[in-house]
Formats: structure tokens, C-alpha cells, sequence
């Protein structure tokens, strides 16, 4: 599993922005889009979505705290990520070695590539 930075993403022209409502503890499941925290400016009330399903970790505001873009919200612990491998090389696929779903550890070899 991976540890996610949830941070305020760029709301505008806005850098002081007070936190009128935390809508998650540590150790709650969110979905992707989830609403986390609620912000509210002069213009408006906006919430902070979820960037990805998992475990709330920890909670890094408090109602009341001013926040800006990039200020650190929470920690999400990721349930699976989901990652493209490009090859890295040109050539044709002789095996593969693992399915969908299967665990693989960090350096293994998924796919052998011959040279064209």
C-alpha cells in the first residue's frame, strides 16, 4: 500500500482560506471523490475531493486553521495503485510472466523482450 499527500489543489486566486468542517478521522474509507474537508472563502463554500479510494491515515487541519494551494490536508494510505510500464526497448514479447492480479516484488522481471 502507498502513502498519499492529500493537498488543497488550486482554487484560484486564493491563499488564506479558513477550514469550516474536517469530514473524515483517521481510519475511515473513502472512495475517489469522497468529500474530506470543506473550505470556505468569500465567494464560496467548496469541498476537497478524495484523489484516490483508501485508508485515512491522519488528519493534518483543523476547523478554524487557514490553508492555501499545496498546504498538506491529510494522509491516505492507497488500497492498490495502479501503475503503466512502458517497455524498454523495442522488440517482440517472449514470455510473460505474471497475470492480472498477481504480486510482484520490486525488481522483478514481468515480461522478456527479445530484440527485433
Amino acid at each position: 500500500m502507498s502513502a498519499i499527500d492529500v493537498t488543497i489543489p488550486d482554487i484560484g486566486d486564493f491563499h488564506d482560506i479558513p477550514v469550516i468542517e474536517v469530514l473524515v478521522k483517521p481510519g475511515d474509507t473513502v472512495a475517489v471523490d469522497d468529500s474530506l474537508v470543506t473550505l470556505e472563502s468569500d465567494k464560496a463554500t467548496m469541498d476537497v475531493p478524495s484523489p484516490a479510494a483508501g485508508t485515512v491515515q491522519a488528519v493534518l487541519v483543523k476547523p478554524g486553521e487557514r490553508v492555501g494551494k499545496g498546504a498538506p490536508l491529510m494522509i491516505l494510505e492507497a488500497m492498490k495503485m495502479e501503475h503503466t510500464i512502458a517497455a524498454p526497448n523495442a522488440g517482440v514479447v517472449a514470455a510473460v510472466k505474471f497475470r492480472a492480479g498477481d504480486r510482484v516484488k520490486e525488481g522483478e522481471d514481468l515480461v522478456d523482450i527479445d530484440d527485433e
